[in-house]
């Protein structure tokens, strides 16, 4: 029996030295205070590096940039511009964040809109992040014609009352490498002579008001709803005009032409935050064109 103790005591001993030796008791008994890693950085701010090229080039091209940053409840944190397609800014640190790049001057880049977080599992990018933005350089619309979708040519049989004749829209991004911004097509005519007017899967919107019509004529604007860019070449969008009860005179035309859509600010933008962000084909505010340059006007003769 005396053996059997002492060979009890024997492995106890045996097991509690391999345990202390180990370490595995070192929190309870240990007075060092063990390290944790900072998962924030020191003052809740990360440093954003923000990247914009030009998403059309064939070569890398930096694109100098006005851009605006929101939290992702909207209110306004900051605005800048990259030079040389590069800048930087900070948020605060664990939190949600939208940012806007566009630019309306002499060469105008298509808005972009995207989304960053500093608030990832990632300790890394809660201190440094990169986001890099890609933007369509702009181009207005060349009609290259407004035509009879059965005999190809400028002018359509369409002067009979309560008669409804067709007609095809033509157009293509007259700049190289760059895009259309959700183009929208404008139809002038004769206010006496047509009911309505309908285009094929488009959607009727209001037209801008800087597009003023003459005495006695009126017009009708249709969204495309999607970009075109110049590697679509020319693209065609189909409608038909409705010949009210008085008829139309042979002669008359029907003037056509495409205007883009793009972004624009409020000036109260830094107290509305991004509420103050829209899209349009002009800023109602002085009636003004943004974007692109309206397309050359086109007509459709009636015979």
């Amino acid at each position: 029996m005396a053996n059997n103790q002492l060979l009890t005591y024997a492995l106890i001993g045996i097991g509690i030295y391999f345990v202390v030796s180990s370490g595995a008791l070192g929190g309870l008994f240990s007075s060092k205070t063990e390290t944790v890693t900072d998962l924030y950085p020191s003052d809740l701010k990360t440093t954003i590096t923000l990247n914009t090229q030009d998403k059309l080039a064939t070569s890398p091209t930096d694109v100098t940039t006005d851009y605006f940053v929101f939290t992702s409840g909207g209110a306004f944190l900051s605005n800048g511009q990259t030079s040389s397609g590069t800048d930087s800014f900070t948020v605060p640190t664990g939190g949600n964040y939208k940012i806007i790049a566009f630019l309306d001057s002499v060469t105008e880049f298509l808005p972009v809109e995207a989304t960053f977080s500093t608030d990832g599992s990632d300790p890394t990018k809660r201190s440094v992040q990169t986001v890099n933005l890609e933007l369509y350089k702009s181009s207005n619309a060349t009609i290259s014609t407004v035509r009879d979708p059965v005999d190809l040519d400028g002018n359509v049989t369409c002067t009979a009352a309560n008669s409804a004749c067709h007609f095809d829209v033509l157009f293509y991004a007259t700049t190289s490498l760059a895009t259309i911004g959700k183009p929208v097509i404008e139809i002038d005519v004769n206010s006496t002579a047509f009911d309505d007017i309908t285009m094929s899967g488009l959607s009727e919107v209001p037209c801008p008001s800087r597009l003023t019509t003459e005495s006695a004529r009126t017009n009708w604007c249709f969204a495309t709803g999607k970009d075109i860019p110049s590697s679509e070449g020319i693209v065609m969008y189909s409608g038909t005009l409705f010949v009210g009860a008085v008829g139309a005179i042979a002669g008359d035309e029907v003037n056509v032409t495409v205007i883009d859509t793009t972004g624009y600010l409020d000036a109260d933008y830094q107290n509305a935050g991004y509420s103050a962000f829209h899209y349009g084909t002009e800023n109602p505010v002085g009636k003004t064109n943004i974007g692109a340059a309206d397309s050359t006007l086109f007509t459709l003769e009636l015979a």
